[in-house]
């Protein structure tokens, strides 16, 4: 987008509220501070949630306070990416939110293109495209592909039951939106795709979104990155359709649909002790109203072989 050419915006009327959870966060924070000093749009506020260091995360944060006052700190105990987030909007004075984890970056244009498309497309939520990059800045080996397009109702919908499509580091979104979604779960077994599962939630409240395939963010991949624990994140997508299913009945045809595939995939891609499928059967039959069938599978489940058993789940149980 040429910013010279946009449309005459007053960025005074406009503060977009940053937050930022941190923990353990003391390798990478500052990098990810320093790159919101450096944003060529000025009306903003970071607000970073210390969700329970025990590094020298707080030591670091602090020292950025003296920097420049618009930077806020605020610690909670423990209580995983939801609730941090959902402190920081609790806190936060802004028409906009942006979402920055500690250890990613943002490209110097980021807010203020943003915050110019959000208005120009008459949109709730804009993201973008992002690079991702190991350890050094200087190892952009590739991108995440956003490519530019609207987003809204069922098809929308349907799309990103199969995937979440929005990196969280590239989002600006109005205040109001996420508010009267509810905010981020704080439920523990949604946390790593707390994200997802709001955006979902947005979708199906008919809010609008917009791409870009503009780069304007850096996401880094470490061993302590969302996308370095797809295991972990595939799991936890049965419960984001379960709670979406009991909250949108709308929608109840489409989730369940795509509810089946994931546990398809989640048998498929894990290797199961008979204890861990004997709980995902419980799950599989509760999430798809079949527990008169459990019982039968966790029979067979003691009897056979956990691969028979996965086999028959497949074909049967979600059927």
């Amino acid at each position: 987008m040429n910013i010279e050419n946009s449309i005459n915006i007053n960025f005074e009327n406009y503060l977009i509220s940053i937050i930022m959870p941190a923990y353990n966060a003391a390798a990478y924070i500052k990098e990810a501070i320093d790159s919101v000093l450096a944003q060529t749009y000025l009306n903003w506020e970071l607000i970073i949630i210390d969700d329970g260091s025990t590094d020298d995360t707080a030591k670091i944060i602090k020292e950025e306070l003296l920097k420049d006052q618009r930077i806020k700190y605020y610690y909670q105990a423990n209580g995983k990416q939801g609730k941090a987030r959902n402190l920081g909007i609790s806190k936060s004075n802004g028409k906009y939110l942006a979402f920055l984890d500690s250890d990613d970056i943002w490209m110097p244009q980021k807010l203020e293109i943003q915050v110019i498309e959000i208005q120009e497309k008459n949109v709730d939520l804009v993201f973008s495209d992002s690079y991702i990059f190991n350890n050094s800045e200087t190892d952009l080996y590739k991108r995440m592909n956003i490519k530019g397009a609207v987003f809204y109702e069922r098809n929308s919908v349907q799309l990103f039951l199969k995937g979440n499509g929005i990196p969280i580091l590239t989002v600006l979104v109005k205040k109001e939106k996420i508010i009267t979604a509810g905010g981020f779960s704080e439920k523990l077994d949604i946390q790593n795709v707390e994200d997802y599962h709001l955006w979902l939630k947005l979708l199906m409240s008919n809010n609008i979104f917009y791409s870009s395939d503009q780069v304007l963010a850096k996401y880094r991949e470490h061993n302590n990155s969302a996308t370095a624990n797809d295991k972990i994140v595939l799991d936890k997508i049965p419960n984001v359709f379960f709670d979406l299913l009991e909250n949108f009945p709308n929608y109840q045809k489409l989730i369940k649909r795509e509810l089946k595939l994931k546990f398809i995939l989640v048998y498929k891609n894990n290797t199961f002790k008979k204890q861990e499928l004997a709980m995902w059967i419980n799950k599989n039959s509760k999430y798809l109203s079949k527990q008169k069938e459990s019982y039968m599978y966790l029979l067979l489940n003691f009897l056979l072989p956990t691969k028979v058993t996965k086999r028959l789940l497949i074909y049967f149980l979600n059927a």
